[in-house]
């Protein structure tokens, strides 16, 4: 693994005393909390300092309004983007219940629809490169444990398109904020 992020590793053994192992990855690398989240087949990381909750709902609990689902939680309304829609990607509907994961921060949030939690795992961020660059939502990719590829969710732009939705449902209620 650490020669596939072009790392070294050098070990200096001193008899009697033990062996020291320096383990050296480029700077470019960056090491983050993640949770790790099920969307079909598909895994993501999402930055574990953006996750605010994740809660399991009913799937009846999530309201549909002109394209935009919406779950009411704890008398706020939060827009609940599926990332299986977002990221074009089949899914089984199947079950009774759902997973949405709460990011952002106390002013700005919405619920990011996903199948299943896998749990916490450090991620090393590897930046994309060529046509996944401009990837909308995308931060990054990690390699995990297993040798699978995790994509890593960018909050700020599912931030984004979460307030552009909750404005588009406002107006197409009639409640235009100004």
């Amino acid at each position: 693994m650490i020669d596939k992020l072009n790392g070294t590793v050098n070990v200096t053994t001193e008899k009697g005393r033990g062996s020291k192992f320096s383990i050296r990855l480029p700077l470019t690398l960056a090491i983050i909390q993640g949770l790790l989240v099920r969307v079909g087949r598909e895994t993501y990381s999402i930055p574990i300092a953006s996750v605010i909750e994740s809660v399991r709902v009913k799937k009846p609990e999530i309201n549909t309004t002109h394209n935009s689902e919406l779950l009411n939680l704890r008398n706020a309304v939060i827009s609940v983007p599926r990332l299986s829609r977002l990221f074009n990607i089949r899914t089984s509907e199947e079950g009774e219940y759902c997973f949405v994961v709460i990011v952002g921060s106390q002013d700005k949030k919405i619920g990011v629809m996903v199948d299943n939690l896998i749990g916490e795992e450090d991620v090393v961020i590897k930046p994309l490169r060529d046509q996944f660059t401009q990837s909308p939502g995308i931060a990054g990719a990690s390699i995990l444990g297993d040798g699978s590829v995790s994509l890593i969710i960018d909050v700020t732009q599912l931030l984004e398109l979460g307030v552009r939705q909750e404005i588009e449902a406002r107006q197409e209620n009639g409640v235009i904020d100004e």
